[in-house]
């Protein structure tokens, strides 16, 4: 695997980055992606990730998840080739930490379970997987289910 995926945890919050940066390898590696890639997974808290959720989707509350994706489509000419050996850059994925903890009680399952789903859901809206219509959000539960199975086995 050509994956470089590097993972942020607030000093604490008590979540093992291995969950993290195997839950992402495992959705990279399910969804064939290939070459050099890598990204970022940050665990923050509530207010910042209240912060971003209304700054970037208008909407005053914190929430479990935000992925950003990097694109390189700027619409400019490109003035530069990315070398062989880079990595690139598919986004970064913020998850808050109580909000995580909050899903895991209500949905009764571990932490780093919830911790696992989170960072599939992330990767998956990163590939340009979306849950706008009941169609994309069933394929999108569907793989989110399949790759996570392979995370526990």
């Amino acid at each position: 695997m050509n994956y470089k995926v590097v993972a942020y945890v607030e000093p604490h919050y008590p979540i093992k980055k291995s969950v993290l940066v195997v839950a992402a390898e495992a959705t990279l590696s399910a969804e064939n992606v290939k070459g050099k890639v890598s990204l970022v997974i940050s665990v923050i808290g509530d207010r910042k990730m209240r912060e971003l959720n209304k700054k970037y989707l208008n909407l005053d509350k914190p929430t479990d998840v935000l992925s950003f994706a990097y694109s390189l489509d700027t619409g400019k000419p490109k003035t530069f080739v990315t070398p062989p050996s880079s990595y690139l850059n598919l986004g970064d994925i913020l998850i808050s930490y109580p909000q995580l903890l909050d899903r895991a009680a209500k949905e009764d399952i571990m932490v780093d379970d919830m911790a696992r789903i989170l960072v599939i859901h992330g990767v998956l809206h990163l590939l340009g997987f979306d849950h706008e219509n009941p169609h994309d959000a069933a394929e999108m539960e569907r793989l989110e289910d399949t790759i996570f199975s392979k995370t526990t086995s």
